[in-house]
């Protein structure tokens, strides 16, 4: 999921193959998903924007809302191999800062940590109790709650600690969302919230975040996000703050990524010495290669369509690629076998 200030990084997952219902098939976070979103001015103020109405039938209009186009977040779901999180899980990031942990049991859908930020100050979580972000099939009104804990580490202070806390969601609304990328007539709203109070030596103070997220059949990020943060600690006054996002068009969902650079030649694949990547397409500008832990491994531009990529120093594996565009837009992703 993606990074906001002063608040819990929220789950940027979901919706259904089968109109205004999540499973566990179709919202789960699985090993390869990638998606962009865009940053983006509410109206007329970043504190009064109005997430709309709930229930059956509501219509959510954002069609002049203001995007920063230039602020792109692009997230990769990778297999977690951070022992302080669920194994299996899934880490989900668009940075070393910006990384989420998932796990999944079929049922049920929790959050396991990750970084937040709290007035500047970049910080982590670690749930050893995690917080509920869905439970399948989930319909209209379907709702769950959770009591969660942990520790909380910020490296900038040398300082640790602990929290507790609790967390809820509900799917309270379905209707017709209206963004600057199109009119989703399948809309459904999920609503995660989350309260921690942490208690490290410099410090205490209680984090609170609300976020709303609207999903399209067949998409599973959000095509539209409001979240609402405030944090109170015992170092000055509360500060609060709302951030809007919206997904990249170009990005709507992983199908719909691989429908944009259909000519895309990866060959030979698995290779032991070097991959050619090349398309016809104006469009595709860059290719980044991760591994399957999610570390950067290379990111090279394509020139005139091509591009030979080197992996003899690669180790025996598996990766994930990603081809971009010029406005950092996902426009391809898939996978290579290197098999020295």
């Amino acid at each position: 999921m993606k990074k906001f200030y002063l608040s819990l990084l929220s789950i940027t997952f979901g919706l259904a193959v089968n109109a205004q219902t999540l499973t566990d098939a179709n919202h789960s976070p699985i090993v390869g998903d990638m998606y962009s979103t865009w940053q983006c001015d509410s109206f007329p103020g970043a504190a009064a924007i109005s997430p709309g109405a709930s229930g059956a039938g509501a219509m959510w209009n954002y069609v002049t809302i203001a995007t920063h186009s230039s602020v792109v977040n692009n997230y990769t779901a990778v297999a977690n191999g951070t022992s302080s999180y669920p194994i299996p899980g899934i880490a989900v990031q668009s940075s070393i800062n910006n990384i989420s942990y998932y796990k999944s049991n079929g049922t049920d859908l929790n959050y396991w940590g990750g970084n937040i930020s709290i007035g500047g100050i970049n910080a982590t979580l670690t749930y050893s109790a995690g917080a509920s972000i869905a439970t399948y099939p989930m319909n209209l009104n379907t709702n769950q709650s959770a009591v969660t804990g942990g520790s909380i580490t910020i490296p900038a202070l040398s300082q640790n600690g602990t929290f507790t806390g609790n967390s809820s969601t509900i799917a309270d609304g379905t209707g017709t969302l209206v963004t600057p990328s199109g009119t989703f007539v399948n809309a459904i709203r999920v609503i995660t919230s989350q309260t921690i109070s942490f208690n490290v030596p410099l410090a205490t103070g209680t984090v609170t975040q609300k976020n709303y997220d609207y999903y399209e059949a067949g998409v599973k990020n959000p095509l539209f996000t409001i979240t609402t943060a405030t944090a109170s600690t015992s170092l000055g006054a509360p500060s609060s703050q709302t951030v809007v996002t919206r997904s990249n068009p170009s990005t709507v969902g992983i199908k719909e990524n691989k429908q944009l650079l259909t000519d895309l030649l990866v060959f030979p694949n698995p290779a032991s010495t070097a991959v050619n990547f090349t398309t016809e397409s104006k469009e595709a500008k860059t290719v980044t290669v991760y591994d399957v832990a999610g570390k950067l491994i290379e990111k090279q531009n394509l020139t005139d369509g091509k591009l030979k990529l080197d992996i003899t120093d690669y180790a025996k594996g598996l990766y994930l690629y990603n081809v971009t565009g010029a406005n950092n837009q996902t426009l391809k992703t898939g996978k290579i076998t290197v098999s020295h």
